[in-house]
């Protein structure tokens, strides 16, 4: 039994590496790798010479490589052939208000996983304590990392882009716009081509916004007959869309 089981682990398949390499496309041979993929493969992954890799550039092209030399500075990775993925995200913009910053960054996460197209943060009159200045360039630095980690994990060659930070009177709504509003009795209705979704703080949107985005001909949807957090919404929302769009 004991053998047998330490068979099977060591016969056990191992994932080979995904890596964000933006410049990838222009770059085939050699190329000396960022230093946070430097610090993955020497000081998380301890990648030793010749460990194979996939890298890939966030809109859509991806590339075999191997590395060819590894220090304590620096990881030097030769990339070889490369090829175009269909673009398979959700014709999806999610407009998400921000909420405490453990939970945006979890929706941030799971939306990528998901497949969505866009990421509009927005500033509700609702949302608490909003980052501003330095605090959002940080922040926005950030949201940006887990999008592209997001991805690394997911298999999801095209990264989702993320805007900047709007008040909610700045979102833009010549798409189809829905807005998920628990006192709404309706469901979204079927449309085709590319769609928005907004997702407000805990506490939902006020009325005076709900009222404001109806004047914009965005149509308040149901998400359920319970109340959910934000974070939550967001993935709910995402989902039933993508299925009704023939995504999942």
């Amino acid at each position: 039994m004991g053998r047998s089981s330490q068979t099977a682990t060591s016969t056990k398949s191992v994932r080979t590496p995904r890596l964000y390499v933006a410049d990838c496309q222009h770059t085939q041979g050699e190329v000396v790798v960022s230093e946070r993929n430097h610090h993955y493969l020497a000081r998380v992954l301890r990648a030793q010479v010749g460990q194979s890799l996939v890298v890939f550039n966030g809109q859509g092209l991806t590339a075999e490589a191997t590395i060819s030399a590894i220090s304590k500075k620096q990881t030097q990775i030769t990339i070889t052939g490369g090829q175009h993925t269909p673009d398979v995200r959700l014709p999806i913009t999610l407009g998400l208000a921000w909420i405490k910053a453990d939970r945006f960054d979890w929706a941030l996460q799971k939306a990528t996983e998901l497949g969505v197209s866009a990421i509009q943060p927005m500033i509700t009159a609702f949302s608490d304590s909003p980052p501003k200045g330095e605090r959002l360039q940080k922040k926005e630095a950030h949201w940006a990392e887990i999008l592209i980690n997001a991805c690394e994990q997911s298999g999801n060659n095209w990264i989702p882009e993320l805007r900047p930070l709007c008040s909610i009177d700045q979102i833009e709504t010549a798409i189809p716009t829905h807005v998920a509003h628990p006192g709404s009795t309706e469901t979204a209705t079927l449309l085709t081509g590319h769609q928005q979704l907004l997702i407000g703080p805990e506490g939902g949107f006020s009325e005076a916004e709900i009222e404001s985005l109806r004047t914009r001909q965005v149509k308040p949807i149901s998400l359920g007959p319970t109340i959910l957090r934000a974070e939550t919404a967001a993935i709910v929302g995402l989902t039933l869309l993508g299925s009704r769009l023939g995504h999942y």
